[in-house]
């Protein structure tokens, strides 16, 4: 069996779906998702089936915990399986959920499973290792950057390059953020998590929003997305956005894409 292709494990994957499909015949719907869990696990130890059940691990970066992880099951050793009792199709924190899962235990097969319906929606994730491709494109704002700007993206590209060396592409938007923080504190760069923007509509302000992406050294806004094709409109329109509230001239976007690095600049 070529183990690249979209049918890595089948047999296993076989038996599992067979398990899926008896637990969910015999509660029905309608349950909690630890339920599903419990029933799973019960039928597994029934049946011989190798499994661990809430199995944790963490992300370390610089010696410091990131976040921890508790996946569903691993079976077979080979397998990750992601348990929902979703009333709707899968949602996407659950697939970065479970590429973050398949990235840190380094298993190449993933399984969602969801028992809130009629039938059981199952959806096989296969994840492969990660290139070291990188795109990078700063012709937006290459005209607009002084001196003490360009030190700071120097030193801000320079953590992100250490993040994507250390810990490749695969996990959600929220790890990568963290990463950065962490970086960001080590090499003493200065940031803010959360800035407040002013909404001013006709010239008056009519509410405090709080940013997501970083402020760094108070001249560069940092954005982070992560698992996708690549960095959209939308990415860039909110940065924008930013920019002209805050009145600064530059931003990036930092996207941890599903295939590659890609670092763009953005002008307000």
């Amino acid at each position: 069996m070529n183990e690249d292709s979209e049918y890595i494990y089948q047999d296993l994957t076989h038996i599992l779906i067979g398990c899926f499909f008896h637990v969910h015949n015999s509660l029905g719907v309608g349950f909690d998702e630890k339920a599903y869990h419990y029933a799973l696990e019960r039928h597994f130890r029934k049946k011989g089936i190798e499994h661990q059940s809430k199995p944790r691990k963490l992300i370390v970066h610089r010696g410091h915990k990131v976040r921890e992880f508790e996946a569903d099951f691993i079976v077979f050793e080979k397998i990750i399986l992601e348990l929902k009792a979703l009333q709707s199709n899968f949602l996407q924190p659950n697939y970065v959920q479970i590429f973050s899962e398949l990235k840190l235990w380094k298993k190449k097969l993933g399984l969602l499973v969801n028992f809130g319906l009629q039938k059981v929606e199952l959806e096989r994730i296969i994840f492969t290792g990660k290139s070291k491709k990188v795109i990078e494109n700063y012709d937006y704002i290459k005209d607009l950057i002084n001196d003490s700007e360009r030190k700071i993206l120097g030193k801000l590209r320079e953590a992100i390059f250490y993040i994507f060396e250390a810990h490749g592409l695969g996990y959600g938007e929220s790890v990568y953020y963290r990463l950065l923080e962490m970086e960001l504190d080590f090499r003493k760069i200065n940031y803010k998590t959360r800035h407040p923007i002013h909404v001013n509509f006709e010239c008056e302000d009519i509410s405090i929003f709080k940013m997501k992406p970083l402020l760094v050294e108070n001249q560069i806004i940092c954005s982070i997305s992560a698992l996708t094709d690549t960095i959209d409109f939308y990415d860039i329109a909110r940065v924008q956005s930013y920019l002209r509230a805050l009145n600064l001239k530059i931003g990036i976007i930092i996207s941890f894409g599903k295939n590659e690095l890609e670092i763009r600049g953005v002008r307000s």
